[in-house]
């Protein structure tokens, strides 16, 4: 595990910016470009597996002509910074494709004449079926990471939300908890499916906790249309505190890190003590959450991999077309600080 001295050398910066840029300290004026180089050498620093590739690695035979791939981000560079999963998933992707030797173009909004230049197309983040059917249309090797509309001769890469909130919620079991809160929010329109709710997060804790005849709607708290950054987090942690009032919750599983993060600042702003009054649960296990005050519990979502699995899918279907594959990665339980027993009543 890298430290903040280590990510405060690599980013050039003081160990003070390094942890309040990593708990998202509001009252903290820095540049974006400072941001990203601390965000971005978190990851580094933190993609182990790649330390050991880069020493063993053979160097690439370039040839004549060299396989080109472009990637569309459904984040801009600066929204990017808000919740860091999708710039983790980048780098992977950005890592695996310069070990196969292939030149990586990078662009934001549909652009024909990119797209038509490269020998195949990645899309990351949760765009709309219509915005896939375009892509499609542009070129006939397509790979979209995090998608879970229905595959049309294009390849998926997804993590297994529905593992990953089973297993925060059986650690939270475990440990005791029955009122156990959900905060989330979901860009529905980005979505598929016929319930009510359409990630697999909100149904799964949905239908986990109604098995346990623990259910409660007034601790079920969700945004339609609404991103998942630590602002939205710390909106709702409002609302939701204020509707629950002397009711509280032991424990708050939220729907992802950058929403945990947000629940934290508003907890303690409240002067709620984490975990002894309540226990804060998030899912991804970005790279920062270790360094988040107090340290974040969470489900990993391996990020890098995707990236890769995903470079490797459109790599197959750049030379030889096949029928469109879905790969869902497992995910993997961290307990850190963040997480305890319940409160006495």
């Amino acid at each position: 595990m890298a430290t903040i001295t280590d990510i405060a050398r690599a980013a050039e910066v003081s160990i003070s910016t390094v942890s309040r840029v990593l708990n998202y300290d509001p009252t903290l004026s820095v540049t974006e470009e400072t941001k990203r180089k601390i965000f971005e050498a978190a990851e580094n620093l933190n993609y182990t597996k790649y330390k050991v590739k880069q020493k063993n690695r053979q160097p690439v035979e370039k040839k004549e002509s060299q396989t080109s791939i472009g990637i569309i981000q459904w984040r801009l560079d600066d929204e990017e910074l808000e919740d860091i999963y999708y710039m983790s998933i980048r780098l992977g992707v950005e890592k695996r494709a310069a070990e196969l030797g292939y030149t990586v173009v990078k662009f934001s909004q549909i652009d024909e004449s990119i797209a038509q230049s490269v020998d195949g197309l990645l899309a990351i983040g949760k765009f709309t079926q219509e915005t896939i059917d375009k892509l499609r249309n542009l070129h006939a090797n397509l790979c979209v990471i995090g998608s879970n509309f229905p595959l049309n001769d294009y390849d998926s890469v997804n993590t297994d939300f529905s593992q990953a909130t089973e297993l925060a919620l059986q650690h939270l079991l475990d440990l005791g908890h029955k009122k156990i809160a959900f905060i989330g929010a979901e860009e529905s329109k980005n979505m598929y499916g016929f319930r009510r709710y359409k990630t697999p997060t909100a149904n799964t804790f949905r239908d986990i906790m109604r098995s346990q005849g623990l259910l409660d709607e007034d601790y079920f708290i969700m945004r339609d249309n609404s991103r998942l950054d630590v602002a939205t987090g710390e909106a709702l942690t409002q609302f939701a505190l204020e509707q629950w009032q002397d009711e509280l919750p032991t424990a708050i599983l939220a729907a992802n890190d950058a929403f945990a993060i947000g629940v934290i600042h508003t907890l303690k702003a409240r002067n709620i003590k984490i975990p002894k009054d309540i226990s804060v649960m998030g899912i991804n296990d970005i790279s920062i959450s270790q360094y988040v005050s107090p340290p974040l519990s969470s489900v990993k979502a391996f990020t890098e991999h995707m990236g890769e699995a995903a470079v490797d899918l459109l790599a197959k279907r750049i030379k030889s077309p096949v029928v469109a594959q879905r790969i869902f990665l497992s995910t993997e339980l961290v307990v850190r600080d963040s997480t305890g027993k319940p409160r006495a009543n």
